[in-house]
């Protein structure tokens, strides 16, 4: 068993012994749902979902999965939990009981029952989600939420990189590898890995190939040149696909 499966299994069983049988399923989302999960480079995506979260179950939640008590093998654990009433209605809403972020290169965050941060990540994870069928535990995550349909989803899919656009400088090459996974999901309409989507994007944009393949080097940032690529991709997202 890898590092990453007794890792799973611990989370299941942490969230099992917390909320027992109304723990509804745990899905993986992200790289991890996409098959494009690097270890010492990825983050790690997890979804739940619970009837009726309480409080006091909340918290325990953020202690038993908090990197102290359970290392996390990843960069980061990015895990959100949604209660199961409330996540059949949510569209483009981030509408999350619990948005926890922990891990070595991570920096923490806890947040409960609401966002003061941007939204649009969490519609996008749904819909990866969904896209993806796959679960730890529990029933197929497309009987649990609305589907939201990309024409709905495309003005957050724009957001993610106008947001990327104005924080310039914070996001490293990930604001690139967004951009291109956004742009492929506009010409397509289906989720695909940030770095698969990137070597998509060098075939359509000949242009923009020397800020793609930084991005996918890892090499040295043209600061304008990533700036002007995010504009144009922003406007094509933001125009009818």
């Amino acid at each position: 068993m890898s590092s990453l499966d007794g890792y799973l299994g611990a989370v299941v069983r942490r969230l099992q012994g917390i909320f027992g049988g109304r723990l509804v399923g745990v899905y993986p989302a992200g790289s991890l749902a996409l098959d494009a999960y690097l270890p010492g480079r990825s983050d790690l995506d997890l979804v739940a979902v619970a009837a009726g979260p309480t409080t006091a179950e909340i918290e325990a939640v953020i202690a038993a999965l908090d990197h102290g008590a359970l290392p996390c093998p990843a960069r980061g654990l990015e895990f959100v939990l949604y209660d199961r009433d409330a996540l059949a209605g949510l569209t483009t809403e981030a509408g999350f009981a619990l948005n926890l972020n922990t891990g070595r290169d991570m920096q923490y965050k806890a947040e409960i029952g609401s966002s003061e941060g941007p939204a649009f990540w969490y519609p996008i994870d749904r819909d990866i989600v969904r896209q993806q069928r796959r679960a730890l535990i529990g029933p197929p995550f497309p009987g649990l939420v609305t589907r939201v349909r990309s024409r709905q989803l495309m003005p957050v899919v724009a957001e993610s990189v106008a947001a990327h656009l104005a924080a310039l400088g914070e996001h490293g090459d990930n604001a690139v590898l967004n951009a291109c996974r956004s742009l492929r999901y506009h010409a397509e309409h289906t989720w695909y890995p940030k770095r698969a989507a990137a070597a998509w994007a060098l075939d359509r944009l000949p242009s923009e190939r020397t800020v793609i393949q930084a991005a996918l080097d890892g090499a040295d940032r043209d600061r304008e040149a990533v700036e002007k690529f995010l504009a144009k991709v922003h406007a094509i997202v933001t125009s009818p696909a």
